[in-house]
């Protein structure tokens, strides 16, 4: 089994300002999550089940089944709070990136990063480095089974940037 604080061997009360301002804890968190499933996956069908999965987290699947790359990206600097929140973001063909930050709609984008936590909890997704992470074996497979007409709308939903 993967060590539990694998990501960050430090705890949390040692964070400094600088990862409060990158949204370290909360990648931490869900890089945590992601790890605890890879290193202790039972052969549970319910983690597969798309049925358990918002149509946030598929539509988000739906959009990674081409590379695989997904990241959490927000901005510091921006001036309108909701600019600032964590966002998910999916690296598509051709340098392309789409995200899920709904301007407007600060709920909507906080749906989004809850589909990816969904993602992380059932062992689709990956910690790779830093705020990137990656599909799985699994979740490539299960990303090619979503009916894109049923995320349709989800997946209209992400901006390109």
């Amino acid at each position: 089994m993967l060590q539990r604080n694998l990501v960050n061997n430090r705890p949390l009360e040692s964070l400094v300002w600088e990862d409060l301002t990158n949204g370290v804890p909360t990648i931490s968190a869900l890089a945590s999550l992601s790890s605890e499933v890879l290193g202790d996956r039972q052969s549970d069908p319910s983690l597969t089940d798309l049925n358990g999965l918002s149509l946030e987290a598929r539509a988000i699947l739906k959009l990674a089944s081409k590379t695989g790359s997904i990241s959490i990206r927000g901005d510091k600097n921006a001036f309108e709070p909701e600019e600032r929140y964590l966002a998910i973001c999916v690296e598509m063909p051709e340098s392309r990136r789409l995200e899920f930050r709904i301007s407007g709609d600060p709920q909507r984008t906080i749906r989004f990063l809850e589909g990816f936590r969904q993602l992380c909890c059932h062992g689709l997704v990956m910690h790779q480095l830093m705020n990137e992470f990656s599909l799985t074996a699994v979740g490539f497979e299960v990303a090619n089974t979503v009916n894109h007409t049923d995320v349709e709308k989800h997946v209209a939903m992400a901006r390109e940037f």
